[in-house]
């Protein structure tokens, strides 16, 4: 029998079982050749896929991909949009927030008003019910100075719906609230254990009326609002704007129209992308009994002048 061809042939006799040493040293070679070639391989491909479809798609590709939509550049946005928001009930008016898009800085500024609050001897509630939004709209003009772009006016139930729409919201409730309002125009419950909680639109629209209502503290009816918008507005509801944008329309009072919609898509994007940091500011109404006090008054209309 023949192992290997040309020069160094080893052959077996048929006959004779013993093998020279030369014989026994080549087969051990040979075998411990074989064994190495096989563990080293083994090894090898333990560490490594060596997989058609790990060679076609390398590790490395989806962080490539995330990599490159993380360098993609922001739109280049600029300018600042003042909103003016009114809550109702039945046409009972439960709150008004001032709202400022500061695309300048890219932050948000606040300040909720009271429907009790006084201009020109009339309440902001009296105001509503006596004419509607766009007067709400032209008196809080008036009384700070500054003008506000847009309104919107919703419904309780409606800006509930809608802020449901917008995904989970969780906000911090610093101690346990059981409350239950008598001889309001319009009543309301408010049951909150103390801890992070999942809140509703109606919860956060009870919470804000709690806080201004029965604590006086716009202070933490402005942190409820600033802390929606720094969560709710994020890259999944940008994805669905415009079908969000199409139920804000059929469901509240507004001036915003497609264009206004249309034209601030950078600003969605911009406002929506993780990499912003959006700021955030709370220009704190403080009162003296249904009216602004002057220094409260100064400083809002420092936050929402343009």
């Amino acid at each position: 029998m023949r192992i290997f061809k040309n020069r160094g042939d080893i052959y077996f006799s048929k006959t004779n079982k013993e093998k020279s040493t030369e014989q026994k040293i080549l087969i051990i070679a040979l075998a411990v050749i074989v064994v190495f070639t096989v563990v080293f391989v083994t090894a090898l491909s333990v560490k490594y896929d060596f997989s058609a479809k790990k060679f076609f798609a390398p590790d490395d590709l989806q962080a490539t991909q995330i990599s490159q939509e993380e360098d993609t550049p922001l739109p280049q946005v600029n300018g600042k949009t003042n909103f003016i928001t009114l809550v109702n009930s039945d046409g009972k008016l439960l709150f008004v927030s001032l709202l400022q898009v500061d695309m300048d800085n890219v932050s948000y500024k606040t300040s909720v008003l009271k429907a009790d609050t006084l201009c020109d001897g009339n309440t902001l509630a009296d105001i509503y019910a006596g004419s509607g939004t766009q007067n709400v709209k032209k008196a809080v003009e008036s009384l700070m100075g500054v003008s506000f772009d847009y309104y919107i006016s919703m419904d309780n139930r409606k800006f509930s719906e809608f802020f449901d729409s917008l995904g989970d919201f969780n906000y911090p409730v610093l101690s346990e609230i059981k409350f239950k309002s008598r001889d309001k125009a319009v009543n309301y419950s408010l049951k909150l254990k103390a801890g992070e909680q999942k809140l509703s639109g109606q919860q956060v629209i009870n919470l804000i009326r709690y806080n201004i209502e029965e604590n006086n503290n716009t202070s933490a009816a402005n942190d409820l609002m600033l802390n929606s918008l720094l969560q709710l507005v994020n890259s999944e509801n940008a994805a669905n704007s415009e079908e969000l944008f199409k139920l804000l329309v059929t469901t509240a009072d507004t001036n915003i129209t497609v264009r206004d919609f249309s034209l601030s898509g950078d600003n969605i994007t911009v406002l929506a992308d993780d990499r912003t940091g959006a700021g955030a500011y709370s220009a704190v109404a403080e009162y003296e009994g249904n009216s602004l006090s002057k220094e409260s008054l100064q400083k809002i209309k420092g936050y929402f002048v343009k």
